[in-house]
């Protein structure tokens, strides 16, 4: 275990969160990223493995993707296996995919 656990403001949240895989138009490859163009086929949400704390104080983690950024800093979320739909708060969250993030 290292001594120092990196940790990232909830303002990048976006780049663990939000990310879409399609098929280039041009090269025919698979890609990841933000914003799909929109001539790409194959538009998919890559799932992210998230730990977070609810409202009422419990602690919940598993696959999810990102359905929705609403107001007032809440994201719709999915499980992948059960298709269960939430809505967590950005600063509850506190690790996407290994990665520890903290509110500043």
């Amino acid at each position: 275990m290292p001594r120092y656990q990196p940790k990232v403001s909830w303002d990048q949240l976006r780049n663990y969160l939000e990310r879409f895989s399609w098929l280039d138009p041009r090269t025919g490859v698979r890609v990841t990223g933000f914003n799909p163009p929109d001539k790409a086929k194959g538009v998919e949400r890559v799932p992210c493995f998230v730990k977070y704390i609810t409202l009422k104080g419990n602690y919940e983690q598993g696959r999810v993707v990102s359905l929705k950024l609403m107001p007032h800093r809440q994201r719709m979320i999915q499980f992948v296996e059960s298709k269960q739909i939430r809505r967590i708060c950005d600063i509850l969250i506190v690790e996407v995919d290994g990665v520890r993030f903290i509110a500043q």
